[in-house]
């Protein structure tokens, strides 16, 4: 199939998906048997992401976790084009775009299984919990160090492809529009663990999930190292608040606090 050839395929199946799509973002089986994702252009798409992030920022008071203005509709599509295709250039491993239109964007489908689902799966199993863990760490450092960010970087976001290998999604906003690139890196840290450090402890990993954290900061640039350390500091004091009455958002603010 040449170029030409691929890119009417593409545009045309995306014209078929949108015919029985039903909800914003939604897999499809194309003809040739590819799996793919279409999203459609809708009112602020990740409004429940964004309350969640509220919350979390409201309790902790950590600035890096207020979320980035999502305007939803046509210019999320937009934000999500531009963000993969400069994610691609600088190597990043993220969804391909294979056909788009001003309401509508496919990407191509890059694994079955994201990072939290690994964690979970694995999480009687403490060497492969914590190669998973330190996997993610490195695939964050990967990307800042191709002069790069991601966005809301939860576990779930972030696609198990092999044991040395993760890949992204999820671009519906750009934190550099609002804020300066080292402070996109922290964000990008204190995401992560704002989605892993409950689980490391509700997993019996911990100490060796922090161990590994530590060593990862200690070789960040001076200034990213700072806002997550400063960030951190805030909620040092929720490290106590352990009952389970507090609600999982506190618990997991707790969790994060004991990496202070």
């Amino acid at each position: 199939m040449t170029v030409s050839d691929s890119t009417a395929f593409y545009q045309h199946a995306l014209q078929q998906c949108l015919l029985i799509q039903t909800d914003l973002m939604q897999s499809h089986t194309l003809a040739n048997g590819e799996r793919v994702w279409v999203r459609k252009a809708g009112a602020r798409n990740s409004a429940w992401r964004y309350h969640l992030l509220k919350l979390a920022q409201q309790i902790s008071g950590i600035h890096m976790l207020q979320p980035v203005p999502n305007l939803g509709g046509i210019p999320s599509l937009q934000t999500e084009a531009a963000r993969l295709h400069a994610l691609s250039i600088a190597g990043v491993q993220v969804p391909i775009i294979l056909a788009q239109q001003p309401n509508a964007l496919m990407i191509s489908h890059i694994g079955e299984h994201n990072l939290e689902k690994e964690w979970k799966q694995h999480q009687y199993q403490p060497e492969i919990l914590l190669q998973r863990w330190q996997l993610g760490l490195n695939a964050i450092e990967d990307v800042h160090k191709r002069k790069q960010y991601l966005s809301e970087t939860f576990a779930r976001n972030m696609i198990y492809v092999n044991q040395n290998s993760i890949g992204f999604i999820d671009f519906e906003d750009d934190p550099l529009s609002v804020m300066p690139l080292p402070a996109c890196h922290a964000r990008d840290w204190l995401c992560y663990l704002h989605s892993g450090a409950r689980l490391m402890q509700d997993y019996s990993v911990a100490s060796q999930a922090k161990a590994l954290w530590d060593n990862m900061m200690h070789n960040q640039p001076h200034e990213v190292h700072t806002i997550v350390a400063n960030s951190l500091r805030k909620i040092r004091w929720m490290r106590y608040l352990t009952a389970g009455f507090y609600g999982k958002d506190t618990l997991k603010l707790a969790a994060m606090a004991n990496y202070a």
